[in-house]
């Protein structure tokens, strides 16, 4: 009996099954494993997905699952000298245009692809929902088209863009922009006047540049009979952000942005035999140090690269290295290099002692599930503030790689490796990021689920998304106000001194008659 139950609401359940489109565009390993567990769990709910990736899973038992490959787009990319445009050295100026110029040529060169403009040829009513990366309004270029609910997902924090398409409030002191600016402790005097500034500087290059450009390139291809695209972006149904409260401040969100968390976590697998033995084998314990997929272990500066391995041969412990070439140079004995390494299982070993990281989100997050304690040697982007979120939970240690010596790198692994605080408190941020009713990719799916039964999410609309900026400031309830005390101030002071005149008459008259 209970298998005939099982059986009707499993065919309930593909019965409500839905065509979803999702347009996630940046080629980058970190963003996409984010995105790759959504998708597939969707297709294992027995939705319909089309995809549109540069790192498709090509998984044959997904039946109901699409994926158009545009992996030419890390082409693209390579070109750019990423890491290097994004350093903490770098301007902010020149971050915000740098990234315009980079997506907007990955995103040109992924629609162009035939199977992407056949795509575009389907029905506009052909999707039911549609997901697309929030990192640039160009890659709002299928909502444009299709006429369905939009879902933003994001692998990290969005941009100030978004949170304004749903009202969502963006204190530039309580909650600054970090991709850009890099602030990643309490904000100085003058760095609060900076951040204020910046969001006012950064605004105005959106909306009279960025987004008429991008709107301009999605006119291109799909002709001028399409929605303005700042339009399409205010229409987002809901913002799924993975940010979580270990490595990000705390900030107020309308309804429809959820903080996601762990979206990419799975279940261990075996270990391949040869890591397994060199980790099983290493009574001492072991390092692991990576640098992520978008900073690259192998592009390090020659100097730097000495500098790690002069501190590597100094330490009792074995190192896993992910080194994404052939050859180290003066590689120690106790390292083994491996140009890809499974980190989410490597993690779990009990022999890990220490993993040294560019402190992406990813990364901490597989660090906290695993209860690994880090040290991050944060290059680009968010990284800094994300290490520095560690350092003040007591969970790890932050060096600057560009100051770094070989005698902090062998003190910080042995500082994090002997004292048992560090694990302590990476334990503790595990059990809060854990303390949730739902988390990771099951969260995501079901609030996915949540605009397609509602056909959108207009009851969760801050009314503060259609406001303007006059609105929304209250710069005419300002003026006006401000009108009325110089008024006031006018009339109290234009009596005063007719007040003072009048006295000063009738002082002075009774001295005429008397003289």
């Amino acid at each position: 009996m209970s298998t005939l139950w099982l059986y009707v609401l499993l065919c309930f359940r593909y019965a409500d099954s839905a065509k979803i489109l999702g347009f996630f565009s940046f080629p980058s390993v970190s963003h996409q494993i984010i995105f790759q567990s959504i998708w597939k769990e969707l297709s294992l709910r027995g939705h319909k997905v089309t995809v549109i990736t540069p790192n498709p899973l090509s998984d044959t038992s997904l039946k109901n699952l699409k994926e158009i490959d545009v992996r030419s787009a890390y082409e693209v990319l390579s070109k750019k000298n990423f890491s290097g445009s994004m350093g903490t050295s770098t301007s902010t100026l020149f971050k915000v245009f740098f990234i315009h110029d980079m997506l907007i040529s990955i995103t040109e060169a992924e629609i162009q692809q035939k199977s992407v403009l056949e795509l575009m040829a389907l029905d506009e009513n052909h999707f039911d929902v549609i997901l697309v990366q929030s990192l640039h309004p160009l890659m709002y270029f299928t909502g444009a088209k299709f006429r369905a609910p939009i879902i933003g997902v994001s692998s990290f924090d969005i941009f100030l863009e978004f949170h304004d398409a749903v009202g969502n409030p963006t204190h530039p002191i309580i909650s600054p922009e970090i991709v850009y600016n890099g602030f990643d402790k309490e904000l100085s005097f003058v760095e609060r006047v900076k951040s204020v500034l910046f969001h006012i500087w950064y605004r105005a290059i959106y909306y009279w540049h960025i987004l008429p450009e991008a709107d301009k390139v999605t006119r291109k291809y799909l002709g001028e009979d399409v929605p303005y695209l700042g339009d399409v972006i205010k229409n987002t149904s809901m913002f799924l952000v993975n940010v979580n409260c270990i490595l990000h401040k705390v900030r107020a969100n309308v309804p429809n942005v959820i903080p996601m968390s762990q979206m990419h976590i799975r279940k261990k697998k075996p270990l391949p035999k040869d890591l397994q033995d060199y980790l099983d084998s290493s009574s001492q314990g072991v390092v692991y140090f990576s640098l992520g997929s978008n900073v690259k272990s192998a592009n390090l500066s020659i100097h730097l690269r000495e500098v790690i391995i002069n501190a590597f041969e100094e330490i009792p412990y074995n190192v896993l290295w992910k080194w994404e070439s052939d050859y180290l140079p003066d590689c120690p004995e106790n390292v083994m290099t491996r140009k890809w390494l499974p980190q989410q299982d490597l993690l779990g070993h009990p022999n890990i002692k220490v993993f040294i990281t560019q402190g992406g989100v990813q990364s901490l997050e597989e660090a906290i599930a695993n209860e690994v304690p880090v040290i991050g040697l944060p290059f680009i982007s968010d990284q800094s503030a994300n290490v520095k979120r560690m350092m003040d939970r007591g969970a790890g240690l932050g060096l600057d790689p560009n100051t770094l010596t070989k005698d902090d790198l062998r003190n910080a692994i042995l500082e994090v490796a002997t004292n048992s605080q560090y694990k302590k408190q990476i334990k503790k941020a595990k059990s809060i990021l854990l303390d949730e009713p739902l988390v990771g990719v099951e969260k995501a799916v079901w609030w996915i689920e949540y605009v397609l039964r509602h056909k959108g999410a207009p009851h969760l609309r801050s009314e503060a998304a259609d406001m303007t900026f006059f609105e929304y400031f209250m710069v005419d309830v300002l003026a006006f106000l401000s009108i009325c005390v110089l008024l006031a101030s006018f009339i109290f002071i234009y009596s005063m001194r007719v007040l003072v005149k009048l006295g000063l008459s009738i002082s002075e008259s009774p001295k005429q008659k008397s003289a």
